[in-house]
């Protein structure tokens, strides 16, 4: 499966100090490190940019939207986002541990070499999104609505995907051993031989020769 690229001009990018003055819309600019002092933030846009090892690490953030942009090596772990979009945007080898992504809306994003465990995604609506290399172990997708999402030499060991609505969602590459899921969460999901087996035997059903 492939995702729409951001969409930006790096040629053009303005290069700025990543700070609290600049923090309410980022847009077509380069940042290249730093961290934010405060701990709450009403708003935060950032659109067609790049961003270089910046921390939002503890940050509380009423609303947030990341567009057309690249976030390499950014902190994120422990903060809390309580509404979130994002869309034709990488995060790559990114710190996002602990991190509370709530009223998620998603779609053609990429988030690869990433550390996400103990990440929460409930409820969350993601589309055309790829999970690669990255470890998602105890990752909350509690009632989550996925479609077309690939996992790529992930670790899901231990991740929540109760009540979720899975549509095209490919697991076959990674890790599930753990795994929570139900039933009813089974919309069409891609998964290894050994997988349906160990999937099998979660539900209560026994293979027999």
């Amino acid at each position: 499966m492939e995702i729409r690229k951001p969409i930006l001009d790096k040629k053009s990018l303005k290069k700025v100090v990543f700070d609290e003055t600049a923090l309410t819309e980022l847009d077509g600019v380069l940042v290249d490190g730093g961290a934010l002092e405060i701990i709450h933030a009403a708003e935060i846009k950032i659109t067609s940019s790049i961003l270089n090892a910046v921390s939002f690490q503890s940050l509380l953030v009423e609303e947030m939207s990341i567009i057309d942009s690249f976030l390499n090596a950014a902190n994120f772990a422990g903060a809390t986002i309580n509404r979130i979009y994002l869309e034709r945007t990488v995060i790559s080898k990114s710190r996002l541990q602990g991190t509370q992504f709530m009223n998620c809306l998603a779609r053609e994003v990429l988030i690869e070499k990433s550390k996400c465990g103990e990440s929460s995604f409930r409820y969350a609506k993601i589309k055309n999104t790829i999970f690669q290399d990255c470890d998602m172990e105890n990752v909350d997708f509690l009632g989550a609505e996925m479609e077309n999402i690939v996992f790529k030499n992930c670790s899901l060991k231990n991740s929540q995907f109760s009540h979720s609505k899975l549509k095209n969602v490919s697991f076959k590459e990674s890790e599930i051993n753990g795994i929570a899921i139900d039933k009813d969460s089974f919309g069409e999901i891609t998964v290894n031989t050994g997988q349906a087996i160990y999937l099998a035997s979660r539900l209560g059903l026994h293979i027999e020769d």
